[in-house]
């Protein structure tokens, strides 16, 4: 070490700036060899993941992107199976005087008089259950296509009970027990 302390102190300015700037060129020549060692060597390891593991990532997303594909396939049976629900469900959508004017307008087309209608309610969670009592008058002929409206209309009925007397020899009497139901909530 002190023979080159030495020599270097025994150098002229020019001779000294000569070999520093041969120092400077040598330093950045041996930077651009050994760059591209480095860094590949650097992304070779262990430091960045390793094609097998970019491999398992790979048939993991496509396995991943496959069940997706099931999942959207389903989610739409599903979508197609609340829409019939929803149509299904919108035959209880009616309102209690939706129904007592359907059975009005029904006998009125049926020529047959209604004397009586009397309701009960029963209400449980969202849905109203009501059982109408209707005590009416008219020919066998107009009660029988009455009732067959009922079963026809786009209101759901339930009829539970059907009683006929004879009062005179043209006129029937018809008791007719009915059940509906009404959702109180709105489909969505």
């Amino acid at each position: 070490m002190d023979k080159i302390e030495f020599f270097l102190e025994n150098l002229n300015l020019r001779e000294k700036l000569l070999i520093t700037i041969i120092i400077i060129l040598f330093a950045i020549f041996l930077a651009f060899k050994i760059e591209p060692l480095f860094v590949n060597s650097f992304f070779n390891h262990n430091i960045f993941i390793h094609n097998i593991d970019i491999k398992k990532e790979q048939a993991a997303n496509e396995n991943l992107e496959q069940k997706i594909q099931i999942s959207n396939q389903k989610l739409q049976q599903i979508q197609n199976k609340t829409l019939v629900y929803e149509q299904y469900l919108s035959l209880f959508q009616k309102k209690y005087d939706q129904y007592l004017k359907n059975i009005k307008t029904l006998a009125l087309n049926n020529k047959i008089e209604i004397k009586k209608i009397s309701q009960t309610k029963i209400q449980k969670n969202n849905i109203d259950h009501y059982k109408i009592f209707i005590k009416t008058y008219g020919n066998f002929n107009a009660l029988l296509s009455f009732i067959k409206d009922l079963e026809n209309s786009n209101c759901y009925y339930q009829i539970n009970i059907i009683e006929m007397q004879n009062l005179t020899s043209l006129k029937l009497e018809l008791n007719l027990e009915i059940s509906i139901i009404y959702l109180n909530k709105e489909i969505k």
